[in-house]
């Protein structure tokens, strides 16, 4: 009798572990074709580009903090979620234009993400970052990024489904070097001006 309820006991913290393992998140931001799209900011984006959806050309990838923080130097990336953005109906995802929603442009469809030390159940704070180029956020090779705000979810995993990036807030991307005002160009302009006077003047 006692073996068997020890046995019994055994099983329920087994399922128990089970159902509140490795806790899980789906990394995407679409779930029909109203969905909030990523797009480029109205200024200080390349030209032509302004408010235009993410193309083939960018990626997205997934902060996270177990626990709550509004800190957003606590967040640790997850570089296995980094995806790119596109492929609704391209199986190319570098093909698809900036701008092209029917093409996917400003979604990302990332796979189900295990984060490492936080339970199914467990309350944590995400982040989704959105770069170019082939070097990750704030990269050597990166011109253009942005982040989304901090929001919190509670993960899935075992019995419970996994949490979403969809609850995240709307974001947009820069340029990551400020592009200089024309005001600087002119001032560049004349110290260049007065250089060449000061040199000519030596000279004489």
């Amino acid at each position: 009798m006692k073996k068997t309820l020890a046995l019994a006991i055994l099983g329920a913290v087994a399922g128990v572990a089970t159902s509140y393992g490795q806790g899980t998140v789906t990394f995407h931001n679409y779930f029909s074709s109203t969905s909030p799209t990523v797009k480029y900011a109205a200024s200080n984006v390349p030209a032509g580009k302004a408010g235009l959806a993410l193309g083939g050309g960018f990626a997205a990838e997934l902060g996270w903090f177990n626990g709550i923080t509004t800190d957003s130097s606590q967040i640790t990336l997850v570089a296995s979620s980094i995806t790119g953005f596109g492929a609704v109906s391209s199986a190319f995802p570098n093909a698809v234009a900036d701008g092209d929603l029917s093409s996917g442009a400003g979604w990302y469809f990332g796979p189900v993400v295990a984060l490492s030390g936080a339970g199914a159940g467990t309350v944590v704070t995400l982040e989704v970052v959105a770069f170019n180029g082939s070097s990750g956020f704030n990269g050597a090779n990166t011109t253009v990024q942005g982040a989304s705000g901090l929001f919190q979810v509670t993960l899935g995993g075992g019995a419970l489904p996994p949490a979403t990036t969809i609850a995240g807030p709307n974001f947009t991307v820069a340029n990551v070097a400020a592009v200089p005002e024309p005001s600087i160009f002119a001032l560049a302009g004349l110290g260049a001006a007065g250089l060449m006077t000061l040199r000519r003047n030596k000279k004489a």
